[in-house]
């Protein structure tokens, strides 16, 4: 089989949707026969801290033993460093060497040899970087893997090559439904706790303030990983949510929130609509890879608090509407296999 690594960009202590569909990968591959690495570039790891590089490199060869501990990482899967100074030996005679983020192109693409190299791109990723170095990433003749259809279109005006499509795969043997919509605690809502200006998140509260006026029973589950904003004490909050904790959340709530402004894919809408919660989400591009409106979702114009909040009145108003959207939440959810995302995974690496 294959030896096969990927290049992500730092260890992470807390949950990061790129991560674990990474992990998800390494783990199913490993179990199909190869060997599987991941190297992280870890230069930035402690850079607040004004430490030896020594120690530095140290500390980071722990941080990289030790993580990531939110998720379950086959052991087989070898990890290293990049501030190891025998990393590019470690990885010698790769057959195929993978970027996931667009700050890990260059030592990928320069620096480590590899039979196949492969960028999977999970989202358009230039809200920090220059965006004319990001389409020329497009173009430097690696196999281009997207994540969504709209990603596609950007990518393939720039890439030598088609691009490849593998839409996110969801584990729906985890992602289940275990209580019945009619069944649910009325008037609750879940949500995700992100800070990035995309997410959307100040809109989100907008829109969870003006329900609290019409329902004041409302409550909300939110989870992340930052720290607790400044949020009402009827907002509960978990840091660092396990993937337990997560369907538990999915399976509490009868709304399932996403005000994002703009996003990749968006994994915890389609994670949530698996676990029979019922999706009311902005129609930003990559929620329109699995939400349909009005089917499995009720979608509104990015930005518009009050159309969510329309839409949330009508699913606590309609048990009907929320029944029909949870169960076709969870039947959508489940097109989304991993084995049909593995198998187009093979054929890239073996192609």
């Amino acid at each position: 089989m294959y030896k096969i690594c990927f290049v992500l960009p730092g260890v992470t202590r807390q949950p990061v949707g790129g991560y674990k569909m990474v992990y998800e990968f390494a783990n199913r591959l490993v179990n199909e026969g190869c060997e599987v690495f991941i190297l992280y570039t870890n230069e930035l790891l402690y850079k607040k801290y004004n430490i030896p590089k020594c120690i530095k490199a140290f500390l980071a060869n722990c941080e990289t033993k030790i993580q990531p501990k939110w998720f379950d990482l086959d052991s087989r899967v070898k990890k290293f460093s990049t501030l190891d100074p025998n990393y590019v030996n470690r990885l010698a005679d790769l057959d195929v060497c993978i970027a996931t983020a667009v700050e890990t192109v260059d030592i990928v693409y320069y620096k480590i040899q590899a039979k196949k190299k492969i960028y999977y791109i999970q989202d358009y990723e230039v809200w920090s970087i220059d965006k004319d170095y990001v389409h020329k990433t497009y173009g430097l003749g690696m196999k281009n893997i997207v994540i969504s259809t709209w990603l596609q279109e950007i990518v393939d005006k720039y890439s030598k090559f088609p691009s490849i499509l593998i839409p996110n795969p969801i584990d729906t043997s985890i992602y289940t439904s275990k209580i019945p919509m009619l069944k649910r605690k009325q008037h609750t809502i879940g949500l995700l706790y992100h800070t990035g200006v995309h997410k959307g998140l100040k809109n989100a509260f907008k829109v969870l303030n003006k329900v609290k006026e019409i329902y004041p029973d409302l409550e909300v589950k939110m989870f992340g990983q930052f720290p607790r904003p400044n949020v009402p004490n009827w907002i509960e909050y978990t840091r660092g949510a396990s993937q337990k904790k997560t369907v538990e959340i999915y399976n509490w709530c009868q709304v399932f929130l996403c005000s994002t402004i703009k996003e990749g894919y968006g994994l915890t809408g389609i994670e949530a609509m698996a676990c029979g919660a019922c999706l009311v989400s902005t129609d930003y591009d990559g929620a329109k890879e699995y939400a349909i409106d009005g089917y499995n979702a009720l979608l509104s114009p990015v930005g518009d608090i009050q159309a969510q909040v329309d839409n949330i009145v009508r699913l606590f108003e309609d048990p009907d509407l929320r029944n029909e959207l949870s169960k076709n939440g969870i039947t959508s959810a489940k097109e989304h296999s991993w084995s049909e995302a593995m198998d187009k995974f093979n054929k890239v690496i073996s192609g």
